[in-house]
């Protein structure tokens, strides 16, 4: 199988750092495509019985393993380590559908495995990508890692953003202080017995004043910087608030001592126009891993989500409540998306609701077939953030 790097990728490199061992082709080109953008050193295996002696040739650093069943992995991984093709520090990634998830995470709790992907659906693209970087980081591996494009990470906001850099970089500093302190405790050759807890002593402070003070008063400063925007996202999660009702929630939580400060804040606030309301979706979703990811999609845009894996369930909340959208899959147990939008007038007492379609199937004449009975709008699976949010928004906008 070929690589698809984004720069000099290497259709079957011979000395690979991460490997994939699979048994269907088909199964994992997504996560084929999804590595070989972030390794250079990368090769696909179809498992044989040459796979130990690859393995012993190559030492690869990171394996992944996507067999059909988790038990032909444990198989496999076993076999391999019997005939100590694998004595040597690496890191093992377990591929599995869903239904096999729970299995998975007893393998890595055991100890079995160091990670495990669900890449049946695959959904997690970055979380695959932070995985691999994982790997070959704990196994000092050379590969360089190529790092995420900025068009692959979805819109986190600038305040959110920023702090996360400033964060990091202010963690990675603190480590590399406390790391200095450490050579130079571990430099100091030990004085006569009298005199050695005074140097030490003397040293510790040294280290005190000019390492630990100083930089501890800079992240207190970097900290308080980010504060507002930190607790105010943080409320916003926490309770469901809007973005303008966590704004004046966050001024209600804050200690700030100096009233002319506190009241700038809230007339800052107040003169802000608030977004969007809290409008009630439904999504109707049997897949509990994509209807997960809809529900904290739009959860995170201050949106109030109920949800249904079924259509009869789906009915029953809809008499029961009041909805200003419906997302709603085609194939569910009991009674599938067609017939569960043909029944909403029913239960409405003759209102009509927006329904978006959430659908994998491309067949143009089913879509026509169930737009025919009121659809709204579509979302072909599996689809990302910037794709439910626009449908979702243009949906509502229209139905004001």
């Amino acid at each position: 199988m070929a690589n698809r790097s984004k720069s000099k990728s290497k259709i079957a490199c011979r000395d690979p750092e991460v490997i994939m061992i699979y048994e269907n082709e088909e199964d994992v080109l997504g996560v084929a495509s999804i590595i070989a953008e972030q390794v250079e050193e990368y090769r696909t295996i179809p498992v044989n019985s040459k796979i130990g002696l690859i393995i012993n040739k190559c030492k690869p650093a990171v394996i992944l393993l996507a067999l059909s069943t988790i038990e032909r992995n444990i198989e496999l991984y076993n076999q391999v380590i019997e005939n100590k093709c694998l004595d040597y520090p690496h890191h093992s990634v377990l591929l599995c559908n869903n239904r096999e998830s729970a299995a998975a995470f007893r393998c890595c709790l055991k100890g079995l495995f160091d990670d495990y992907f669900v890449y049946q659906p695959l959904y997690e693209k970055l979380r695959l990508k932070m995985i691999v970087h994982n790997g070959l980081q704990s196994s000092q591996a050379s590969t360089k890692y190529a790092g995420i494009n900025d068009e692959e990470l979805e819109n986190i906001g600038e305040n959110l953003s920023s702090l996360i850099d400033q964060s990091g970089e202010w963690k990675q500093s603190l480590l590399g202080s406390i790391s200095s302190c450490k050579q130079v405790i571990n430099a100091v050759e030990p004085a006569e017995a009298g005199s050695a807890s005074a140097a030490s002593t003397a040293i510790l402070d040294e280290i005190n004043k000019t390492h630990i003070e100083p930089l501890l008063a800079d992240l207190e400063t970097n900290i308080r910087l980010n504060l507002d925007s930190l607790i105010g996202q943080l409320l916003a999660q926490k309770n469901g608030l809007s973005t303008f009702e966590s704004r004046v929630a966050m001024i209600n939580e804050m200690s700030d001592t100096n009233p002319d400060k506190r009241a700038s804040r809230l007339k800052k606030a107040l003169a802000e126009p608030p977004a969007r309301g809290k409008e009630r979706i439904l999504v109707v979703e049997d897949n509990v891993l994509y209807r997960d990811m809809l529900v904290k999609v739009l959860s995170n845009e201050n949106f109030v989500v109920d949800v249904a894996d079924d259509g009869l369930s789906a009915l029953k909340k809809i008499k029961k409540n009041c909805y200003e959208l419906i997302l709603m899959d085609l194939f569910m147990p009991q009674l599938d998306g067609i017939n569960t939008t043909k029944q909403i007038k029913a239960v409405t007492g003759g209102k009509s609701l927006p329904v978006i379609a959430l659908t994998g199937n491309k067949n143009k004449d089913l879509i026509k077939k169930w737009a025919e009975q009121g659809l709204n709008g579509y979302l072909l699976k599996p689809s990302n953030k910037t794709e439910i949010l626009k449908a979702v928004n243009k949906v509502l906008d229209q139905a004001r």
